[in-house]
């Protein structure tokens, strides 16, 4: 926001970062990025889960921490996904949160709806996602570093 016509893409922040040997730098926006990159990749398993017809959520929560952020979490931090873990909402208090009117979880087509909308929001996702991994790739910005 503070330089649009500089930085009019996440890409040429990191490049930018990249070209002044800050993108290892902690707290940088490569490493900002890197964080929601991943927090999206789990997103993305978490509703695949669903999509897939996981009506568990707590399931579909730890099969996507599992594919995605576990690797980079130490024990205090999977101990606080873990916990927190237990607050997840029922399969019914999830879809019930999706609808903008109250109830219309309830209508014979809503399970349907939600197949049909997530089979175009995953594969958007996912093309994104890919552009992001391609950075990072090329740049070996990639960090294995357990928090």
């Amino acid at each position: 926001m503070s330089d649009p016509e500089s930085f009019p893409t996440l890409q040429s922040i990191v490049l930018h970062e990249v070209q002044t040997n800050v993108s290892q730098v902690r707290n940088s926006a490569t490493e900002a990025l890197l964080w929601l990159r991943r927090g999206l990749k789990f997103l993305k398993e978490f509703l695949s889960e669903i999509n897939g017809g996981e009506k568990d959520i707590q399931t579909a929560l730890n099969n996507a921490y599992g594919k995605t952020l576990r690797q980079y979490h130490g024990w205090v931090v999977r101990g606080v996904f873990a916990l927190a873990l237990r607050a997840a909402p029922t399969y019914q208090s999830f879809t019930a949160a999706l609808v903008s009117r109250e109830g219309d979880e309830q209508r014979s087509d809503f399970t349907s709806s939600m197949h049909r909308d997530l089979g175009l929001y995953l594969p958007a996702m996912e093309k994104q996602l890919a552009i992001l991994d391609e950075l990072y790739e090329e740049y070996n910005l990639e960090s294995d570093e357990v928090v």
